[in-house]
């Protein structure tokens, strides 16, 4: 009795085996390509889903620089599924990545014919029309994009339309696009951080640091740009104390960066922001139109006003410069930690371009912070500087989740409390 038993268990096991196989292998066929021998194993998909799949191994193909086998799973995506968009659309990037110009638009051409209200076809065709600095062009596509209802990515749009601008020297249409940017999401830190440029080469610097200090609200991540043009724009207002603040954190945090160094070797006397602004002062004072020979039509889903600063007067081509201090030996050394902003920066992004009060001018505040360095965590953090986890957690509205990345800033203190001095 035993022995059948155990038989019948060995018979019953070999069974459910061949069942499991038959299971797995109900769903693939196997089929030969050309006329050699080599088994191609397929899924039993929908050809939307085979041209998908294509189409990533082709964009993985060609950012490997194999444009050959990226060509190929396109086609044969294309042959799967002729009428998705994504075909073509990833055609498109195929052929102004090879620099086929002609057939880059032809492929933009075929996604629109299948839809012309597609606003992700719409706004990358107009990125690239931009590249090509065909502008008008580039601006009607991005904004035919932005005026369909369903659309999400909107301030996205209205920043690539603002970049597009500022890269064709139409600074005033950069601005207007820029704001429209930040109306929809005005937290966006890129359109700050370009909207701080903007004003700089302008020469409207109090604009300039109030867009600096909405940007350090919206990120804690500080470049090393970011913090020269800080730099800049406080030593133009000769706020040279917080200026100094700003070039410490730049060589203290990111002291292999481009302007850490020419912070120490020149003290930032001639930036990229610099030679913006030169060339916007040229522009003045050849009287050209700087961005206001043509109208600007906004097809926003959401149309609203646009507070835009006054163009600014013909500035003085002898401006003095701000006096270049040479950094000795001990400016090398390792400064504090701190980020020093004047109180009269914290502007919210809808209070009214108004002058400064000069007599607070001085009044600052300083706010101690940690830059994360490899190995830290919360709580090596408060263990250091003897505070409360859930403390630095409520300044800094981290989650519990929150990943610590090195670089970021951690607040020591309320940011809404800071010391004053």
């Amino acid at each position: 009795m035993k022995t059948m038993a155990k038989s019948f268990n060995i018979i019953f096991n070999i069974v459910r085996i061949c069942l499991v196989l038959i299971t797995l292998s109900a769903c693939v066929t196997q089929q030969y390509e050309n006329d050699t021998n080599t088994p191609i194993v397929k899924n039993e998909a929908s050809s939307k889903e085979i041209a998908m799949t294509r189409i990533s191994l082709a964009l993985r193909y060609l950012k490997m620089g194999n444009s050959e086998q990226a060509k190929f799973n396109l086609e044969k995506a294309k042959q799967f599924a002729p009428r998705l968009i994504q075909v073509h659309t990833s055609f498109a990037h195929f052929y102004e990545t090879v620099g086929e110009t002609d057939l880059t638009i032809a492929s933009y051409k075929k996604a629109l014919s299948i839809n012309n209200e597609d606003p992700d076809v719409l706004n990358n065709y107009g990125v690239f029309l931009c590249r090509q600095n065909r502008i008008d062009d580039a601006e009607k596509q991005i904004l035919k994009a932005i005026s369909i209802p369903s659309y999400i990515l909107v301030a996205q749009s209205y920043e690539n339309l603002a970049l597009c601008q500022f890269r064709a020297q139409q600074y005033n249409k950069a601005e207007i696009y820029f704001s429209k940017a930040l109306q929809h999401s005005p937290n966006r830190a890129s359109s700050l951080l370009q909207m701080a440029i903007l004003h700089y080469i302008k020469a409207n610097y109090l604009q300039a640091q109030k867009y600096i200090s909405l940007y350090e609200r919206a990120t804690r991540k500080f470049s090393a740009n970011a913090l020269a043009l800080a730099y800049k724009v406080y030593a133009k207002q000769n706020k040279l104390t917080i200026a100094k603040n700003y070039a410490g954190m730049l060589v203290n945090m990111l002291p292999n960066s481009y302007e850490s160094k020419q912070y120490i070797s020149n003290g930032l006397v001639h930036t990229e922001f610099d030679i913006l602004a030169e060339n916007y002062q040229q522009l003045i004072n050849e009287n050209m139109p700087v961005g206001r020979d043509k109208p600007v039509v906004v097809l926003s889903p959401k149309s609203s006003n646009v507070n835009l600063t006054k163009m600014m007067t013909v500035v003085n081509k002898n401006r003095i410069k701000t006096q270049q201090t040479n950094i000795s030996s001990s400016n090398k050394k390792q400064f504090n930690k701190q980020i020093t902003v004047s109180e009269k920066e914290l502007i919210s992004s809808n209070s009214d371009d108004k002058a400064i009060d000069r007599s607070n001018e001085q009044s600052m505040m300083t706010l101690p912070v940690h830059v994360i360095s490899d190995g830290d965590s919360l709580f090596s953090i408060s263990k250091k500087y003897n505070i409360f986890m859930s403390s630095i957690k409520r300044w800094n509205r981290i989650k519990t989740n929150k990943v610590l990345r090195i670089g970021d800033v951690i607040y020591l203190a309320n940011p809404k409390k800071a010391v004053k001095h």
